[in-house]
């Protein structure tokens, strides 16, 4: 009995741990023919937002070619914008924001070590994150 559940664990295990190298596989792989070119970026204002600010800012950066979404923070005073980085840069949405808002604004740039941090929300010291490093670095090769 203890020998059919130590070898259903050690199947399942097995198992679990191949989806976990097959989803990574399949999410790293660039598709063919598809280059992504939207992408996100953090705008900060040197204050906290009012919600008619916000609604400002909205409808600005709706008019823009490219920009695809806009998130207001009010509290933290910063702004999420998904754009097509074909048709525009950040830095020419801070300029848009600039000289439309009466707030200066000025783009997010996250520290070498933030950088090096590949998710926030993970602990580095897990299993998961272990095996996952493991399969991305096999795959990447």
């Amino acid at each position: 009995m203890i020998k059919r559940i130590l070898l259903g664990a050690i199947f399942l295990l097995t198992f679990l741990i191949g989806v976990l190298a097959v989803h990574i596989y399949m999410v790293t792989q660039p598709k063919k023919g598809a280059v992504p070119s939207l992408t996100m970026s953090r705008i900060d204002f040197s204050e906290s937002l009012e919600p008619e600010e916000g609604k400002e800012i909205i409808s600005i950066l709706d008019q823009v070619e490219g920009i695809k979404d806009v998130r207001v923070n009010f509290s933290n005073g910063h702004i999420i914008c998904l754009y097509d980085r074909k048709a525009q840069s950040p830095h020419d949405i801070v300029a848009i924001l600039n000289q439309e808002f009466k707030h200066q604004a000025s783009l997010y740039q996250p520290s070498d070590e933030m950088l090096a941090q590949s998710c926030p929300a993970i602990d580095k010291g897990s299993l998961t994150y272990k095996l996952g490093a493991f399969f991305q670095k096999s795959f990447q090769n």
